[in-house]
C-alpha cells in the first residue's frame, strides 16, 4: 500500500507539468451550420478580422453581425482548469444574438447537467446588451443583471457568464459598437490596416479594464451576498476547532460528547451538504491541478465560498491533525453513513465486519482508483469526470437523486450497505479519502492516547472503530483513521477500558473493604 501511495505524488507532479491543450475549435474552421444556431439567417462568412478574432456574418449582402470564440477573446479557466470554448454571435447594434459551447473539459457538464437546463442559461443572455452587468444566481439591482445558474455547477456557470460577457465587450471595443468610444467603426473592418490593429488592440485593453472596474469582482459580490451562510460555516469551523483542542475534557463526559457528535453531523449533512452543496470531491483537487497547469488564479477558486472555505480548513487540518479532522467531521457522505449505521445499531439491525486481513487489503481499491482518476484527468478531465462518479456526491448533495436510475440505484445501494458495515464507501472506495490520507503522515499533533495494554490482550477499541484503523495489534493507522474520538472515550471510561476496569474494582473492593472495617469498629 505505501508502494502504491508513492506513485500518487508522481503523477501529481507531472498533472500540475501538463500543458494545457490548445481548443479543438479554431475560428477558421468554423461552419455555417454551427453559425446558424447563433444567426438562424447565415448564408456566408466573411474572413477572420485583423482589429480583432471574429468573421462577419451576411445573409445575402445583409450583415447580420458576427461570431467569435469566447476562449480566444478572454480565455479563462474554468473548474477543469481549462476555458470553455462558447460560440457568441454579436449583432450590429452590440446585443448578444446567441451562444452556443463548442468545446469543454467541464467535469459538471459532461455527466449530472441536463441539456435543457444549459440550454436555459444559454438562452438567458440572447438580447443583453454587452455593456451590461451581469450576475448569476441573483436577482436583477444595483445596475446588474441577474440570471438564473445552472443547477449542481455554479462555478461553471460564473466562469461562462464571465467569459462570454467580457469577450462580447472586447469584440464590441474592437469594432467601434456602443460597448466603447475608442474603437474603429464597425464598417471600416473589412479593410483594416496595421494602425486599426494598433487601435483594436487599445480598445480591446480598454475594454478589459472597464470590465474589472465596472463593479467589484464577482466572487466578492458572491461572499457579500452569502456572507450569513459564511458566517454559519465559519462559526461551526472554530466550533470543531474548539472540540479537538479541548478533546480530552470532552470525552470524559460520553454522552455529552455523543450528543455534540451526534448534532455536528447532521449539522454537516443538513448544512453543509443539502443547503450549501459543499461536499468535496476528488474532481476538486484534478481540477486543481489543471489550474495550476493553465496560469494559477485566484479568482477561478473563490467563486464558490463554501467550497472555498472547506478546502482551506482541510488543508490547515490535515497537517495538523490528519485526514480524519474532515472524513470524520465535515464530510456530508460520511456523516449520513455514519448516521444511518446509528441508526441501524439502535434497532440493532445485524452487523457485518470484514476479516482483519480481507479488510487491509479492500483498502487497496480506493488507492487504485485514485490512481486511475489522475492518469485520465492528464489526457481529459471529462474522463476522469465520469469514472469519478464512483464518488456517489453529486447523485445525493447535488441533484438530490433527480438522475437517471444506475446512479440512484448506486448511491441508495452504498447508504443500505453503510446500514450493515459502517462507511463502507469510505473504507473502500473513496478517492478523496485516498489522496487526502497521503498527506496525513505529515500531521504534527498525535493526540490520540494509546495504553500498552491495547491490542494484547485489549482489543474494545478496535472492536469499536468504525473504520476498522487500529489493528489487532493495538497501533492506531492514522491514514485511516476518522478521528471520530470514540477510542478517545473507551480510553477514559473505567466500565470499557479493560485496565480502568482492573483499577476500578480494585478500588471498589478497597474502598467495600475499608467501609466493612469501620462498620465492625462502630459496633
Amino acid at each position: 500500500l505505501s508502494r502504491s501511495l508513492g506513485v500518487i505524488p508522481a503523477v501529481t507532479m507531472l498533472c500540475s507539468c501538463a500543458v494545457a491543450a490548445p481548443p479543438a475549435w479554431r475560428l477558421e474552421a468554423l461552419e455555417l451550420d454551427a453559425v446558424r444556431d447563433v444567426f438562424p439567417p447565415a448564408e456566408r462568412l466573411g474572413d477572420t478580422l485583423d482589429v480583432v478574432r471574429a468573421r462577419a456574418v451576411y445573409a445575402g449582402d445583409t450583415l447580420q453581425g458576427w461570431v467569435f470564440l469566447s476562449d480566444e477573446i478572454f480565455p479563462m479557466p474554468a473548474y477543469s482548469g481549462k476555458p470553455i470554448s462558447v460560440l457568441v454571435g454579436l449583432r450590429p447594434d452590440a446585443t448578444i444574438a446567441g451562444a452556443k459551447i463548442i468545446a469543454h473539459e467541464e467535469p459538471i457538464l459532461v455527466i449530472g447537467v441536463k441539456d435543457a437546463d444549459l440550454q436555459h442559461f444559454l438562452s438567458q443572455y440572447v438580447g443583453l446588451a454587452a455593456k451590461t452587468q451581469v450576475r448569476v444566481g441573483a436577482d436583477d439591482g444595483g445596475g446588474y443583471r441577474g440570471l438564473d445558474a445552472i443547477s449542481g455547477a455554479t462555478i461553471t456557470a460564473m466562469v461562462l457568464n464571465q467569459s462570454l460577457m467580457r469577450s462580447a465587450q472586447v469584440v464590441a471595443a474592437a469594432l467601434g459598437l456602443p460597448r466603447a468610444e475608442h474603437a474603429a467603426p464597425a464598417q471600416e473592418q473589412a479593410g483594416a490596416t496595421r494602425s486599426a490593429v494598433s487601435r483594436s488592440t487599445e480598445a480591446a485593453a480598454y475594454a478589459i479594464a472597464q470590465a474589472a472596474s465596472a463593479g467589484e469582482p464577482e466572487w466578492l459580490q458572491l461572499w457579500k451576498a452569502r456572507w450569513i451562510r459564511i458566517a454559519v460555516l465559519l462559526t461551526a469551523l472554530l466550533f470543531l476547532v474548539t472540540v479537538l483542542v479541548f478533546q480530552d475534557w470532552l470525552v470524559l463526559r460520553p454522552v455529552l460528547f455523543r450528543r455534540v457528535r451526534i448534532a455536528y453531523l447532521l449539522f454537516t449533512v443538513g448544512f453543509v451538504g443539502f443547503y450549501s452543496m459543499g461536499q468535496l470531491s476528488i474532481v476538486n483537487m484534478l481540477a486543481f491541478n489543471h489550474v495550476l497547469a493553465a496560469g494559477f488564479s485566484w479568482e477561478t477558486l473563490l467563486l464558490e465560498p463554501v467550497t472555498f472555505i472547506l478546502w482551506a480548513f482541510v488543508a490547515v487540518t490535515i497537517v495538523l491533525w490528519g485526514r480524519g479532522v474532515y472524513c470524520g467531521w465535515l464530510c456530508p457522505f460520511g456523516a449520513t453513513q455514519e448516521l444511518i449505521h446509528t441508526v441501524a445499531q439502535r434497532f440493532k439491525w445485524p452487523q457485518f465486519e470484514f476479516p482483519a486481513m480481507v479488510h487491509e487489503r479492500l483498502w487497496a481499491i480506493k488507492y487504485l482508483i485514485l490512481i486511475a482518476l489522475f492518469g485520465l484527468s492528464l489526457d481529459s478531465m471529462s474522463r476522469a469526470a465520469t469514472v469519478a462518479e464512483v464518488e456517489p456526491f453529486k447523485t445525493v448533495f447535488a441533484l438530490h437523486f433527480v438522475r437517471g436510475w444506475p446512479f440512484v440505484l448506486y448511491a441508495a445501494g452504498l447508504l443500505v450497505v453503510a446500514a450493515f458495515n459502517s462507511k463502507f464507501y469510505c473504507k473502500y472506495l473513496c478517492p478523496l479519502g485516498a489522496a487526502l490520507s497521503f498527506f496525513t503522515r505529515f500531521r504534527i499533533f498525535d493526540w490520540l492516547r494509546r495504553r500498552r495494554e491495547c491490542g494484547n490482550p485489549c482489543q474494545v477499541c478496535a472492536a469499536q472503530c468504525e473504520v476498522g484503523a487500529i489493528r489487532p495489534t493495538g497501533e492506531i493507522i492514522e491514514n485511516e483513521c476518522h478521528y471520530c474520538l470514540e477510542c478517545q472515550v473507551i480510553y477514559h471510561d473505567d466500565h470499557r477500558c479493560p485496565p480502568l476496569v482492573e483499577k476500578r474494582k480494585r478500588r471498589e473492593k478497597r474502598e467495600t473493604r475499608a467501609n466493612e472495617i469501620a462498620l465492625q469498629q462502630l459496633e
